[in-house]
């Protein structure tokens, strides 16, 4: 009889071995993907955060607050012309991929992006009529009509190439989404450049737009579809796949409709319209873009889980809750105190990067980082639900917090503008993620650090507060330089008493840095290992045993 629990432990063991393999091999795509989508977005951050400056510094805030409108009319014509296709796409081509059946990946993404292509088209054609329309209630300004065609024009580049963005993250393979990210943005800063020396003023912004989308679009386009078209012609097209497409499409675009208004700068309609200074719709773009930035590592990071996500639940999707778990913990670890410091040091920054023609947004560039930190934690939950097919309740929460944008921004735009739409972004952003985050615990059992956050933003504040007290008593440059090394010294040593990362990470955090230069990965590691919770007896022996 002693034969069977030994037969019992022999396949625990085989099962916990698969489920390591299993966490492991997630473990090394979110970490690769993570790896280029990384360096895919600091360029773009680089070229994007410089590019602006260049253009607000030449432009001026009047100049600038009426490019920043028409951009955010652009830009929200072509988010809803898609009509949720580009979601759709990396969502099913995702699941299906991840059951291995890549003929109806294949099936998927030519049918989406022919019916995207068809979109763009009457997108791009409804907006240049709006440009050229003489109705001085939606035509844009004589002055910046050019402009706003070239604009305008390149709403189908940008949407077309959504869809094979999306397929290469379906396939979980971001490296090949980096190529043409890359080779755009450089293009894209050559001709700010070239405006910038050459004074074509707003001409050239809307020049330089169209060429860098178009670029973006043609280098992607070719090899994604050469790949697509390699993969097996058969496909199972599972009955009822059409049916749940389509109702995922439109949910998808449901939720962009009521997420255009947390998400985006829907508060840049309310400025135009409540606020006598269009300065003020400047101000809150620069607080905005500034903000925005410090969102990189959190969509990088969430872009790269959100493709294993997709694909997990066509594998397993019992390891889904840990899996979403597991991201927002790292988020928590690289967002709060990111935020934190950043918003001590935002003064001096704007001060620094954009002159004293915007000294005033000093209020709203303050409030930005905080008040979009949650933001950082959305996509883990967004994910979890969307891969079910549960977007019911991000529709919902996303709805609810709309609402509470638009009665907060409405109420303070008047008398405080660009602070005032900042305070109601912030508030509504807070309510559609802590929402998101509870149906996602009631209907998954996702498990929150909560004694994790607690240590991070004590240690947060306390970095914070030494950047600050430093910062406000020198130049700009050198308040940003001293603040922050101060605040990083203090991150580093309460991080080490309190021990905030835990035995495991240095597997997960060494797979990252292992794709760093030799001269960088060495002290990296060194300083992981410091700030690492020693392993106790148990997972000692749990580990020598496993």
């Amino acid at each position: 009889m002693a034969f069977f629990p030994r037969l019992l432990q022999s396949d625990n063991h085989v099962a916990l071995r698969e489920q390591a393999e299993i966490q492991m091999s997630n473990t090394k795509t979110i970490a690769k993907n993570t790896g280029w989508f990384g360096i895919e977005n600091i360029v773009n951050l680089i070229v994007t955060l410089f590019g602006s400056i260049a253009i607000a510094r030449t432009l001026g805030p009047s100049k600038n607050g009426y490019m920043v409108y028409v951009s955010y009319i652009v830009s929200v014509v072509s988010g809803l012309g898609g009509l949720g296709i580009p979601a759709t796409t990396r969502k099913y081509m995702a699941e299906f991929i991840g059951m291995g059946d890549r003929g109806t990946g294949r099936y998927i993404y030519l049918r989406t992006i022919a019916l995207q292509a068809g979109l763009a088209t009457l997108a791009a054609g409804g907006l240049v009529v709006w440009v050229l329309s003489p109705h001085p209630e939606y035509a844009a300004n004589a002055a910046y009509k050019a402009a706003s065609l070239l604009l305008v024009l390149s709403v189908w580049p940008a949407m077309v190439n959504a869809i094979s963005a999306q397929a290469n993250i379906a396939a979980e393979d971001m490296a090949k989404n980096t190529p043409a990210s890359i080779i755009s943005a450089v293009l894209f800063a050559i001709a700010i450049a070239a405006t910038m020396v050459l004074k074509w003023g707003v001409i050239g912004v809307g020049a330089a737009t169209l060429f860098q989308r178009s670029v973006d679009f043609l280098v992607r386009f070719f090899p994604t579809m050469k790949r697509m078209l390699a993969c097996e012609i058969t496909h199972a097209h599972p009955e009822g796949l059409r049916k749940r497409m389509l109702a995922f499409a439109w949910q998808s675009v449901t939720s962009m409709l009521v997420s255009l208004i947390v998400w985006s700068r829907s508060e840049v309609i309310l400025l135009k319209r409540l606020s006598p200074d269009i300065s003020q719709v400047a101000f809150y773009s620069v607080a905005f873009t500034m903000g925005e930035q410090l969102l990189l590592g959190a969509t990088i990071f969430g872009a790269a889980t959100g493709a294993t996500i997709f694909a997990q639940y066509g594998r397993d999707k019992s390891r889904l809750p840990d899996l979403t778990a597991s991201t927002f913990r790292y988020l928590v670890l690289f967002s709060i105190p990111l935020h934190f410091i950043f918003a001590a040091l935002s003064v001096s920054a704007l001060l620094l990067l954009y002159g004293r023609d915007y000294a005033g947004a000093t209020m709203v560039v303050m409030l930005a980082p905080i008040l979009c930190m949650p933001k950082a934690f959305m996509a883990p939950a967004q994910n979890l639900l969307q891969s079910a097919e549960r977007q019911s309740y991000v529709i919902a929460a996303t709805a609810l917090a709309g609402v509470v944008d638009i009665g907060v921004a409405w109420y303070l735009i008047p008398a405080y503008g660009a602070v005032g739409a900042c305070i109601g972004n912030g508030t509504a952003q807070t309510a559609a993620v802590c929402l998101m985050w509870a149906a996602s615990m009631h209907l998954y059992k996702v498990k929150l650090p909560w004694g994790l956050v607690a240590k991070v933003v004590s240690i947060s504040t306390l970095a914070a507060l030494t950047a600050h007290f430093i910062a406000m008593n020198l130049a700009p440059v050198w308040g940003i330089l001293c603040g922050g090394s101060a605040a990083l010294v203090v991150m580093v040593g309460l991080s080490y008493l309190l021990r905030v990362l835990e035995p495991e990470d240095h597997t997960r955090f060494n797979t990252l840095t292992q794709m760093l230069p030799k001269a960088v990965s060495g002290p990296v590691d060194k300083l992981l290992l410091l700030l690492i919770r020693p392993k106790s007896s148990a997972q000692v022996g749990a580990g020598r045993y496993s």
